[in-house]
């Protein structure tokens, strides 16, 4: 008899809260681009259709809701040309005021950008992200996540993280061990946040990975395992940001460490400087300087020096829409496959058109 009441009881409180009619909100974001460069070798002239996100999001109960982000993306190597991902879907859960549990895929929370910025352009303050995005960044994590918002004067901020690590995929992984990830931040005032976060995984998997995001030459290159024995990867993580009606500033630094029996250990490091001036409510020119270094001892990518430098204007139409140019000098050396190099220096000139719909 006990047993049925408590049963009954619990299916009741499941009813009251699914009796609630969920609220749920669809947005859509774009990009469309112009690129013109010139190397040593060729000259390129070329417009291309960017990203396409859909974006959902649902209050399922008072205390429950969703968040899903679908993408499109041209993909020359699909079938159709196109290729669409799943980059983020999950489950909030808020047990007590601002703190929250999190299941299911995720912005892995080690820097501002990461943590802050989806996937519209619309939102980005320059036309790219850093470089250490294709590189070091472990852009995504499905797992569970214990969260905390805006807690006592100083508005801070935490974040843990277990999840399936870089080499693994969305539906699998070949890790005993997962990734750990352990951030937090604080808003001292209002438009300002600063942070830092330590991301941890023991590499054991032999597949390139779905929740890196790395372009690196060992694993895009690679058929076959792509680590012979374990990777650890260790990556310390710096925001500062700070965007108000005037100014607008924002500095990610990283370090990452990893250690391997065959190569030993490996220090790189990265760091990207944007800084923009509001003239009025719709222009605002900006400079960046995005620099990263790759150890040739590293396994996890080929050693890789490059510095991106760029001069840019922001025109915002509304907040909806706003158009993005940069002139940028790039210089580059990455280490490839048999020992080679490629090197290159040149200018980039980019244009950006972003929206929301």
């Amino acid at each position: 008899m006990n047993r049925f009441l408590y049963t009954l009881f619990f299916v009741s409180i499941l009813q009251a809260g699914w009796a609630q009619k969920p609220r749920t909100q669809f947005n859509g974001f774009g990009h469309t681009e112009y690129f013109m460069e010139s190397t040593k070798d060729h000259s390129y002239s070329y417009f291309t259709i960017g990203e396409h996100d859909f974006f959902v999001t649902s209050s399922l109960t008072d205390k429950i809701s969703f968040l899903g982000e679908f993408v499109i993306r041209f993909n020359d190597k699909s079938a159709t040309g196109f290729f669409p991902s799943i980059e983020r879907s999950f489950i909030r859960f808020n047990y007590y005021k601002n703190h929250h549990l999190i299941v299911g895929k995720i912005h892995t929370p080690v820097n501002y950008w990461n943590d802050v910025y989806h996937h519209g352009r619309v939102f980005f303050p320059a036309v790219e992200r850093p470089v250490a995005f294709s590189h070091l960044v472990p852009l995504h994590t499905l797992g569970v996540q214990m969260q905390g918002q805006n807690l006592g004067n100083s508005n801070f901020g935490y974040d843990l993280v277990v999840g399936n690590g870089i080499a693994s995929s969305d539906g699998f992984s070949a890790d005993i061990a997962p990734s750990l990830t352990a951030a937090f931040h604080f808003k001292p005032k209002t438009g300002m946040r600063i942070g830092g976060s330590y991301y941890y995984n023991n590499i054991t998997g032999n597949g390139r990975g779905a929740h890196s995001g790395h372009s690196d030459p060992r694993l895009t290159n690679y058929t076959g395992p792509v680590y012979k024995g374990n990777v650890k990867f260790h990556l310390l993580s710096a925001s500062f940001a700070y965007f108000n009606n005037r100014y607008e500033v924002l500095n990610e630094f990283a370090y990452n460490l990893t250690k391997t029996d065959s190569l030993g250990l490996a220090q790189n490091a990265t760091n990207y400087l944007y800084a923009g001036w509001r003239i009025n409510d719709k222009s605002i020119p900006f400079i960046h300087i995005d620099w990263m270094q790759i150890s040739d001892k590293d396994l996890h990518t080929y050693g890789y020096k490059v510095g991106r430098y760029a001069i840019g204007y922001r025109h915002e139409f509304t907040h909806q829409i706003n158009l993005k140019s940069e002139l940028e000098y790039q210089s580059a050396d990455r280490h490839m496959q048999g020992g080679s190099h490629a090197a290159h220096n040149h200018f980039v000139f980019k244009l950006q058109l972003a929206y929301a719909f």
